[in-house]
This record gives C-alpha cells, sequence and structure tokens, in this order.
C-alpha cells in the first residue's frame, strides 16, 4: 500500500512519527468517529502552523495541543496527481506558539463523519484495484485505509501505529502489528492492535531515533469474522473468516507457517509478531504489514498458491517493511521473483519453475507491444496488464539474470542485508543497485542501465534459450492460440447466442465484454455462414454449436480431432459429457490466422455461470475443461510456423530463410510493389471459389482485397508510384467463377472472358 503524494505547500513543514487511534465504528449508520493523538516532527525551519489531510466527510470537532485548544480551518488541496482532491482536503491548524525546527509535538485531533463508498463495479476484466472503493463502512464489512483518509496525515510519512477500535458485538477487526489487547462485551467488541513494534528491532531503524516499524499507511478491516490462531515458532498467525467459510481456516494457517518458515530462511526473521488472513466482502488481494486482505471469492478458491497467499506475505518483507522510494517500484518484481517463482526452486520443481519463466516472457509478448513499452524503473503502481508485465513479470526476470550474473550466494546474501540494513526505510533502484554492487563486488552499472532504465527485451533466438532464462521477447506469430491473444487483439468481436434462457450467462459476460474499449458485439442471427465482420478480427464466441451460423463458419478452423457437440465435446483426445462440464477453446481465425476465435461453451447454464465470472483468469492457455467451475484439464496447441522457420519440414535446412505470408487459403501469383513494401496476389482467402485480388505489407498483416469479388482475376501488378493496381477480371461477363477447364499441363482459361481493371 502507497500513502499519497505530497502536496506543493507545506512541503518539509513538519513529519508525522506516530499515530495513537481510539476508532468507533457503527455499520449500520456507515459512521467513525476518531480520536488521534499525533506526534509530529517539525522540520528544518520554524513552524507556525501546519496542515494535514483528511476526509472531507469527516467533520473535525476540535484540536489541542498540551491541554489548549488550537484553531483550525479546511482548505483545498493544491491540484495533484497522487492525491485524491474529491474525497479529501486539507485542515490547516495554528500553533499557538511557534514550533522549532526539529521539534516534537503532540497534537489532537477529534473528528467524525460517513464513510460509504461501497465497491464497484470492476473497470479490469481480470483484475481489481482498491481504487474500486475509497473506502467504506457498511453492514456487509468494513474497508479503510490509506487512500480513504480516514486519519490525519500528511503524505508520504512513514509513522507507527496503535490504534483501539470499537466495533457492534459479534464484529472483529483485523489491523496490522500484533494483536495486544481484546475484549468481547456484551455491547461491544474492543480491540487494540500496536503497529509500532517490530517481530525484531533493526538496528538502523533504532539508531535514527525512530519507532521499530513505522508504515506508509494504515489499513483496517472489520466484519462479522469467526478468528482462528495458531502459532508458527515465535509468530502467531490467524484466520478472520465468514463463519460460512470456516472450515478453510486450517488450510489457509498451514500455508502461511509454510510461506513464513521458508521465506524467513530465505530473507531473515519475519518482521512483525502476527500474519493474519482476512476475509473481505469485496474482491480484492492486498498485502498490508503482518496481514492479507483476499476477497470471499478467492477465500473460496483455495487461494493458497504462492503467486495468491504466497505473494502477499513475501510483502510483509519486500513492500511492507522494506518500502520503495517515490522513484519507482522494484517491491512488485522482486517479491514477484521470490513468490510467484522461487518457490518452485525451494520445493524442488524445475519444470514449474520453468513453466513459471515462460509465463512471465508470454505476459510481456502478449501485453507489451513494442511500441507500448518502457522502462521497468518507470514502473509505479498497476494500472493494467502491460503495466503487470512490466512492472511485476519483467522486473522479476530482471532479478532472475541478476542473479544469474552474481551467484547464489551473492544474491541471496545482498537480499538478507537488504532487510537487515533497510527495514522501515525507503529505497530505490539506484540504492538497490549501490547494495548489489558492494555485496557481489562486481560493476553493476551496465547490467541495471540495460534492463532498468531502458525499454526491451534481449535479440535472442529460441534455440539458444530454450529454457527461458534470459528475457526476450516472443514473437506473437510464436504463441499458441489463446485467450489473451483476443484481449489484446486490437479488432475483437464477442458473438452471443440466440435469445433464450439458456443463453442468459453468456449475454451477461458479454455485455461486460463489450464495456471494453474497441470491442465490437454481435448476436449470432447477425452473422452469416461466411462470417461476416469476423474474418480480420479476433473473436469470442459464446455458445459453441448454439451459436448457429457463426459458429458454422467458426468451426472451419478447429483443431483436428476437436468436435463441439449439443450433448458434449472432444478435445485433447477425449470425450467429455455431463451438465456440469464447460470448455474455453482458442483456435486460429479461419480466414486470417494472425486473429483467433476464442469459444466459450457450457453444456448447461450452471456449467456457464461460475467460470464465466472468472474467464479472463483462464487465457493463457489454447484449451481448458471444466468440471463444475474447476479446471480439470488444459493444453496448448502448436504456433503458427515462426518467421524464418521453413515452408516444408523443420529439418530441410535449405529452407530456412523461407518466410510463410499467406495461411489456409489457395494463394498464388504474387508481385512486389515497387518500393518493396507491399505484396498483390490473388486468393480465394475470404471463402469465394474463385481468385480476387488482395494487397497486403510484406508483414503479412493489413490484407484487403482490391477486386470486385465477382468472377475471377489473375495477372495483378502495382502501376508506378504503388498507388494504383492493374489486373484482369471476368466479373463484367458474369458475377459467377467461371468453369475451370482440364488444363492437361497447359494454361487454358478463355482470355475473352476477361478484361483489364485498374484500382487504388
Amino acid at each position: 500500500m502507497s500513502s499519497p503524494g505530497e502536496p506543493s505547500v507545506d512541503s518539509g513543514a513538519i513529519s508525522v512519527l506516530r499515530h495513537e487511534i481510539q476508532l468507533a465504528i457503527d455499520p449500520t449508520s456507515h459512521r467513525m468517529r476518531g480520536l488521534d493523538r499525533v506526534t509530529i516532527q517539525v522540520g528544518r525551519r520554524e513552524v507556525r502552523e501546519f496542515s494535514v489531510t483528511l476526509n472531507k466527510a469527516l467533520v473535525v470537532a476540535w484540536v489541542s495541543s498540551e491541554g489548549k485548544l488550537l484553531p483550525f480551518y479546511p482548505r483545498p488541496l493544491p491540484p495533484s496527481a497522487e492525491l485524491d482532491t474529491r474525497h479529501a482536503h486539507q485542515v490547516v491548524v495554528r500553533l499557538d506558539r511557534p514550533a522549532r525546527a526539529g521539534e516534537t509535538l503532540i497534537v489532537d485531533f477529534d473528528y467524525a463523519g460517513e464513510i460509504n463508498d461501497p465497491p464497484r463495479e470492476p473497470r479490469h476484466l481480470r483484475f481489481v484495484t482498491p481504487s474500486e472503493t475509497s473506502g467504506h463502512i457498511g453492514p456487509e464489512g468494513v474497508y479503510i485505509g490509506p487512500e480513504t483518509y480516514w486519519y490525519p496525515d500528511v503524505p508520504n510519512s512513514l509513522a507507527s501505529y496503535r490504534v483501539t477500535a470499537t466495533t457492534p458485538p459479534g464484529w472483529e477487526v483485523i489491523g496490522q502489528g500484533g494483536l495486544v489487547a481484546h475484549e468481547a462485551r456484551a455491547d461491544a467488541t474492543v480491540a487494540t492492535w500496536d503497529a509500532s513494534a517490530c517481530g525484531f528491532r533493526s538496528p538502523e531503524v533504532s539508531a535514527e531515533g525512530r519507532f521499530d516499524c513505522p508504515a506508509e499507511g494504515l489499513t483496517l478491516a472489520a466484519g462479522k469474522f469467526v478468528v482462528v490462531m495458531r502459532m508458527s515458532g515465535n509468530t502467531e498467525i490467524a484466520t478472520y473468516f465468514y463463519p460460512e467459510d470456516m472450515e478453510l481456516a486450517d488450510e489457509y494457517l498451514a500455508a502461511a507457517a509454510a510461506y513464513l518458515d521458508a521465506y524467513s530462511r530465505v530473507l531473515g526473521p519475519y518482521p512483525f509478531p502476527r500474519f493474519s488472513i482476512g476475509e473481505n466482502f469485496f474482491a480484492s488481494g492486498l498485502g498490508m504489514p503482518s496481514y492479507a486482505l483476499l476477497g470471499a471469492g478467492s477465500i473460496r478458491r483455495h487461494y493458497t498458491q504462492p503467486y495468491a497467499l504466497g505473494h502477499e506475505i513475501v510483502h510483509s518483507w519486500i513492500g511492507n517493511h522494506v518500502f520503495n522510494d517515490n522513484g519507482g517500484n522494484w517491491a512488485e518484481g522482486l517479491t514477484t521473483y521470490l513468490a510467484n517463482y522461487y518457490w518452485h526452486e525451494l520445493k524442488g520443481d524445475p519444470q514449474k519453475a520453468r513453466e513459471e519463466r515462460r509465463m512471465m516472457l508470454l505476459s510481456y509478448a502478449v501485453y507489451v507491444p513494442p511500441d507500448q513499452d518502457y522502462p521497468v524503473v518507470q514502473f509505479k503502481r498497476k494500472s493494467d496488464q502491460r503495466d503487470n508485465a512490466i512492472g511485476y513479470n519483467k522486473a522479476a526476470m530482471v532479478f532472475h539474470m541478476l542473479r544469474r550474473e552474481i551467484g547464489d550466494d551473492r544474491f541471496f546474501a545482498a537480499l538478507r542485508t537488504l532487510v537487515a540494513e533497510y527495514g522501515g526505510r525507503r529505497i530505490g533502484w539506484r540504492e538497490l543497485e549501490a547494495l548489489f554492487t558492494r555485496v557481489s563486488s562486481r560493476d553493476l552499472r551496465a547490467f541495471f542501465a540495460r534492463w532498468i532504465e531502458r525499454a526491451g527485451a534481449a535479440d535472442v533466438k529460441a534455440e539458444a534459450d530454450p529454457d527461458y532464462h534470459v528475457f526476450r521477447r516472443i514473437p506473437r506469430r510464436d504463441l499458441p492460440p489463446m485467450l489473451n491473444l483476443f484481449v489484446t487483439d486490437p479488432r475483437r468481436v464477442v458473438v452471443t447466442p440466440s435469445l433464450d434462457s439458456a443463453a442468459a450467462p453468456y449475454r451477461e459476460l458479454a455485455e461486460r465484454v463489450a464495456k471494453q474499449e474497441g470491442v465490437g458485439l454481435r448476436s449470432a442471427s447477425e452473422v452469416g455462414a461466411a462470417g461476416q465482420d469476423l474474418r480480420d478480427a479476433s473473436v469470442l464466441l459464446l455458445g459453441g454449436p448454439n451459436a448457429g451460423s457463426a459458429y458454422a463458419w467458426a468451426k472451419r478452423g478447429l483443431p483436428p480431432g476437436v468436435d463441439l457437440r449439443p450433448d458434449g465435446f472432444r478435445v485433447g483426445g477425449k470425450d467429455y459429457q455431463g451438465s456440469g462440464m464447460a470448455l474455453l477453446l482458442s483456435f486460429r481465425n479461419p480466414d486470417d490466422p494472425t486473429h483467433v476465435v476464442s469459444v466459450f461453451y457450457g453444456l448447461s447454464p450452471e456449467a456457464v455461470k461460475p467460470v464465466a465470472r472468472l474467464l479472463f483468469f483462464y487465457g493463457w492457455n489454447s484449451y481448458l475443461v471444466f468440471e463444475n467451475g474447476a479446471v480439470i484439464k488444459r493444453g496448448d496447441e502448436p504456433p503458427l510456423p515462426a518467421e524464418g522457420a521453413p515452408a516444408g519440414a523443420r529439418s530441410e535446412r535449405h529452407l530456412r530463410n523461407i518466410r510463410q505470408l499467406t495461411h489456409g487459403r489457395q494463394n498464388a501469383e504474387a508481385y512486389f510493389s515497387f518500393d518493396g513494401r507491399s505484396l498483390i496476389f490473388q486468393s480465394t482467402r475470404d471463402g469465394r471459389g474463385c481468385y480476387q485480388q488482395y494487397v497486403m505489407g510484406l508483414d503479412g498483416r493489413d490484407a484487403r482485397m482490391v477486386s470486385t469479388g465477382r468472377g475471377t482475376t489473375t495477372c495483378g501488378y502495382f502501376l508506378p508510384g504503388d498507388r494504383r493496381v492493374l489486373f484482369s477480371s471476368t466479373h463484367a461477363k458474369s458475377p459467377e467463377c467461371p468453369p475451370k477447364p482440364s488444363a492437361q499441363g497447359r494454361y487454358l482459361w478463355s482470355l475473352d472472358d476477361y478484361d483489364i481493371y485498374t484500382a487504388t
């Protein structure tokens, strides 16, 4: 979690060292009341007044210091890309005397109001960010964090926190640090969380006279939870789950204990006295100092994998104990490397480790077009999948290459040094470079300049890196067909089946997808058997055989051995039947294999519904088979022949300089433009029975028909200047295809049927 950025006014005037908060929460009325005793340190110059940020909906009753009331007034926040000027403003406090540079003050704030911003519909197909709500207090649950501005603070503070929260009886609060007091009364539950003391003391922080475990902000969650707690070494671990999910507690506690034990060996002692896993009332995957907050849907899907719970636990060291500075976010990349990837090495599974490296490269290949790339150092937070591919996956691969560059011993020694020396502090890429340089005794300037400060990937052939140890760009045509190729295609069309009750889950999915920019929506009844509007796009075809003529068009591209029927389907060499079965299948567009068709088909509405909600989490395979919403089988189809690969067998070395430009239909007689950048060729690619003339670039993209689509054509050429083309056609005599004579080795078309035409 990151605190908001700093405004231009009051820059450096004060810093906040500590909050001691008394908090009362009333979920029914969406209200809270806070009494915050704030420890403030004056900056490098004398201060007569200072400002803090606070939610506009929270009304300040009084401010005092040393028993004296202080005057205060609100004012708008200055314009900022970081601060939420819609929900927050400044509260300016006038001191009763000038405060000296470096002086420490204690100021009390009493404030109350309503926090009521229910989580909204996700903007993304694949993930929900905390910005979907700025904070909410309600009967369904409580979530208040730094983006709520629910306590008086200054931007970019690193403070310690102690909060005593009072909630209705039967409610429990999840906070940061350790649970130091808890009282379940008949009229209320009172819990005190102290986030000022680490599980171990950092000599660097203590030497500076600061609190042991400062944090970038304070997030609280609350709900009607059942709490289950156990010890893991010297660390308390606990689950805060809804009653209907409490039987999952043991699974999560065991997984958390395993992660804490493993990463304590890698990174050093766990920094906090407790780790909690909370069940959130909206979809989320958030890691705060000493706890993770996961949506109820994630909890019920057994979200204990290394990329899930493991990732949030590693954040306890990286990101929530050692912090990013404002110059860039390195913590997500390192956390992704250690949790999502390195866990498989720790468990002795080289195949899964290799697959994780491959997936990191696939993410970059799919979501980062070369013209939209940017350097890792510019990544600050994830707002889309491009950011995820660069800031998480590319950065993770950079740490992998750094480890291979300096060796395991020095790499992991540097990580332990990082945690020991920088716990409770902010650090940037330059400090990381200096640390790895110092520990490894290697000059790493060229490495960091190449991989952190510049965009792009290595120019390495797959044959030279078969195990994906180098961060390189996999050409799009080398990717197997998958749903994510639909997601990232500039031309996308969603086709829905006919209007009946069984089609309802498909339509709900289609409406959600159609909200994304650049997506067209078609009913199957609008699409003919020739696939109008689908030939030059990637298509999400919902309903399989129920999509009528649209499916009849698409199934021409089905991989061999695949069959979809009203009562079942066959894929991966196996038949599947039963009302709980569903299939997500991707293959090449039959008319243009640079695009894909993804078919989502369930044998009943009940099979469709649980998968439809999460469909875009399954974007990396050519096919996935679901039973009652759970994946039971997955696999991939081969990619297109790679550019530069032989047109025939791969063993034919003499053909390795040949690149295939057209696919899937008969094509013949192609000629270059005068500038050598385009081709004119004749083809039956649009399902026509006779040849038409097409023009396309040498990359195989943007093919367009320049003839009339009637009769047959031949002998297409570019005219000088490349703006017009010349060809022969029979369309004036007859719009039908002329009969093909028996050639018997000779060219026997009737020349009397052809006339010569030009086109642009």
